[in-house]
């Protein structure tokens, strides 16, 4: 493993390895708390269609975040997003129906905006 000083990173070090960032579980509720100073990429699963996911706290801007939503037992569950949730000229993705499947969100947080925009989804990923 190389190890990787501030000051090389700041001047533009070239990383050889990977980086796996943790993964931060959130909990489904009517409104699912997020907090944008914990991770970058947030895993839930859904197991109803009542929640939304609420407005992240503690933003930076540029920072991009990636939902990974996890249909439950008995999929068709649907989630909401709250009001600080951009899609631009398009609508919210509609999440896979099927009991396991993975769809991934991701947003970029622009500060003057004050806004997460939507960067893009993968739906549909089946578990085998």
């Amino acid at each position: 493993m190389v190890a990787y000083g501030i000051n090389a990173l700041l001047a533009g070090a070239t990383m050889t390895g990977y980086l796996a960032p943790a993964v931060v579980a959130l909990t489904y509720g009517d409104s699912i708390t997020v907090d944008a100073s914990q991770g970058n990429d947030f895993d839930l699963t859904l197991t109803g269609s009542d929640g939304t996911i609420a407005n992240p706290a503690n933003p930076v801007d540029g920072q991009v975040i990636r939902f990974r939503i996890t249909q439950g037992t008995g999929g068709s569950f649907t989630v909401d997003w709250d009001t600080d949730y951009n899609f631009g000229s398009s609508s919210a993705p509609t999440l896979s129906a099927t009991a396991g499947d993975v769809d991934i969100v991701g947003f970029e947080y622009v500060e003057s905006l004050a806004n997460w925009c939507y960067c893009g989804s993968a739906l549909g990923n089946a578990s085998s």
